[in-house]
């Protein structure tokens, strides 16, 4: 009956911050776009942009295990 807790309580935590992660991906996404469209592309928000894009992979990954 423990264990079936702690993957519950394992799985909203990854919930949690996919949803963290996913909301600044957005910003940052907005952010980088902006950027381009108005003629001040930048590599900090791209970089920062695929940190994010590869983190909430690899959180959505372990998530569905």
């Amino acid at each position: 009956m423990n264990e079936g807790r702690r993957r519950a309580r394992r799985r909203q935590q990854l919930e949690i911050l996919i949803g963290i992660l996913g909301f600044f991906t957005l910003m940052a996404l907005i952010a980088a776009v902006v950027g381009i469209v108005g003629g001040n592309p930048g590599v900090t928000p791209s970089l920062v942009l695929l940190v994010l894009v590869v983190a909430l992979g690899v959180t959505v990954r372990a998530w569905r295990r």
